[in-house]
């Protein structure tokens, strides 16, 4: 199954969310937006009527009254009449201004209006320029007004119910508009020429006003209606009204009040085909919407995700660049700190376990030399004390005289040699001690190693060889003056042993002036180390010369010396193999002699 991104999830959510809304509205317009609305016409009508009720009681004005019901009709859509016992309109609307008619025009060209019958006759058959027979009754003195009991049109016949014809029947209204006296019957035929241009919803109000007048008539004397609200469907016009009824406390007047539902049911009608196109229209915007924002929100977290993918990879090379201050950019200089942090301690890490594995190095190194090294000091004082222990045993057996003097001198020189060697270990141990310290001072290298020559020169005769150097000027250093003594004395002692006889040793003091420093060098010639022993000439306790003849003797303990004082004055000093022989050389930091105090 493929894995679904974020950016999918959040436009997936937007979408549903929307059409969840969407649902929830249609639903709850549906259900609740008809019967609200017939509620809230319930209410209108019951607080008008209770308005009107006062302002009769209270004896105002006809022309008060009447503009008040005139502006409640028109506010309200609706049909108000006031009328009596009698069924007399005393305010609002009365029968001859609210029945419809359509007009008949005889072949003799005179015109009837016909009044429609609101009951049950369906008027929507009957059009202009349609051939009509109408029996009925004429209700005007001008014998122009006809209540149909009768209608044929071709084959169809059309007729009212009883209770229509009562009702008009027993109407009697004044202004010579309708006649005083029984209605005469009458028949005629001609062509429709007009019908009313009233709204349907008007026609249906004069419906149901009539059909309640109608059951006004048929109630039995001395009842009356009680007060109520209630919903009236008139089958002409298939529309639902509200009819409020309401008696007028203290007299005999009664309030008729009709108002059509066709609206509420022509707005939810026209609603769900606007909601049809808005959701349409609407869905588009939020897909769009929606995907912008997706990517917008997704995109940042995305880039998140891959970075962190790279730190759990150990990879801290990219960075988030932090746009914004919100939650997000929050997040973003969250992982930045993570991820420098982790890299850094994981770098810390990774040095200090290189620096262990080193000291691991180390200190098998250090085991090894420190077995190496009583290795060689064993081996080394095994020959003198050999040798010391044969001549006081020949001396004690009687092997040699008593009082032969070289003996003495044989076992002297084997203690001389220890001492010199212990005394040497001593050196070394308090060199690599961590709390050794030199003794600075300055002096000049150059009477130093005279000071030296002069003590060996008679060592350097006695071989032949010739000390070449040239003192062009002096060379002050800093450093410890005992310990480079030291350093001068084994490498010019080192030199003579090895030096072939009759060959010369050369010393030279030369100023480095990019490092302001002295560098001494010594060279003796037609020697040579070779170049894989180079490095190992420092190790205690080595030899280029292996058989350890008493002509080279030393204990192999000088360079190693050496090496531990240069270390300590953090000189740069080595060996190399010239074109004649092997060069020591070393540095030492140069003083100016302006600062000297003589």
């Amino acid at each position: 199954m493929r894995k679904r991104g974020i950016a999918y999830k959040l436009f997936l959510i937007h979408i549903l969310l929307f059409t969840a809304i969407f649902i929830i509205q249609i639903v709850f317009q549906s259900i609740y937006f008809e019967p609200y609305y017939i509620h809230k016409k319930k209410q209108n009508m019951e607080e008008f009527a209770h308005t009107l009720e006062s302002k009769i009681k209270n004896n105002e004005s006809t022309d008060t009254i009447k503009q008040y019901i005139s502006e409640m009709s028109e506010s309200n859509n609706a049909i108000i009449s006031v009328i009596d016992d009698q069924l007399q309109a005393h305010y609002g609307a009365t029968l001859n201004n609210n029945y419809s008619q359509f007009v008949v025009k005889t072949k003799d060209n005179k015109e009837y209006k016909i009044v429609e019958d609101f009951m049950s006759i369906d008027y929507k058959e009957i059009d202009k320029e349609n051939n009509i027979s109408i029996e009925g009754l004429l209700l005007d003195n001008k014998e122009s007004v006809i209540l149909p009991k009768k209608i044929k049109i071709g084959t169809r016949i059309l007729e009212p119910t009883d209770a229509s014809s009562i009702f008009f029947e027993g109407i009697t209204v004044s202004e010579n508009d309708m006649m005083n006296e029984q209605p005469k019957p009458i028949t005629i035929e001609g062509k429709v020429i007009s019908k009313p241009t009233e709204s349907k919803s008007f026609t249906a109000q004069k419906n149901v006003l009539i059909q309640e007048l109608i059951v006004m008539t048929n109630k039995n004397e001395g009842q009356t209606l009680p007060n109520q609200i209630y919903t009236v469907r008139d089958t002409q016009t298939d529309i639902n009204n509200l009819m409020l009824i309401e008696n007028v406390e203290g007299t005999d007047l009664v309030i008729l009040a009709v108002t059509s539902l066709q609206s509420v049911d022509e707005v939810i009608g026209n609603l769900n085909q606007y909601y049809i196109i808005l959701f349409v229209f609407t869905m588009i915007i939020v897909i769009i919407v929606a995907i912008i924002f997706s990517k917008t929100l997704s995109k940042p977290l995305v880039k998140m995700s891959t970075i962190a993918n790279q730190i759990a990879n150990q990879n801290f090379s990219e960075k988030y660049i932090v746009k914004s201050k919100d939650e997000l950019g929050q997040m973003g200089e969250a992982l930045n700190k993570i991820s420098t942090n982790l890299e850094q301690k994981i770098t810390e890490l990774v040095h200090a376990n290189e620096k262990l594995a080193q000291d691991y190095e180390l200190q098998v190194k250090l085991k090894e030399k420190e077995k190496e090294f009583v290795a060689n000091v064993s081996h080394e004082l095994k020959t003198p004390l050999t040798v010391i222990n044969g001549y006081i045993k020949g001396i004690k057996n009687g092997v040699y005289e008593q009082n032969d003097l070289k003996y003495c001198d044989v076992i002297l020189d084997e203690v001389d040699r220890m001492t010199e060697m212990v005394q040497e270990m001593l050196d070394i141990s308090r060199l690599e001690s961590p709390i050794y310290q030199l003794t600075e001072s300055t002096f000049d290298i150059w009477h130093t190693f005279l000071k030296v020559y002069d003590k060996f020169k008679a060592m350097a005769d006695e071989k032949g060889l010739q000390v070449l150097f040239e003192i062009e000027e002096e060379a002050y250093v800093n450093g410890d003056i005992k310990r480079i003594e030291q350093v001068i004395t084994n490498l010019f002692i080192n030199a003579v042993k090895y030096t072939p006889k009759h060959n010369r040793i050369n010393i030279k003091i030369v100023y480095l002036e990019s490092l302001n420093k002295y560098m001494f060098k010594i060279e003796n010639e037609n020697i040579f180390i070779p170049y894989d022993e180079i490095e190992q000439i420092w190790d205690p306790f080595y030899r280029v010369e292996k058989s350890r003849s008493k002509e080279f003797g030393g204990s192999g303990l000088g360079l190693a010396i050496v090496k531990q004082i240069l270390e300590r004055h953090n000189s740069s000093f080595g060996v190399n193999n010239t074109e004649n022989g092997v060069e020591f050389y070393f540095d030492l930091r140069a003083v100016s002699t302006d600062y000297l105090d003589y």
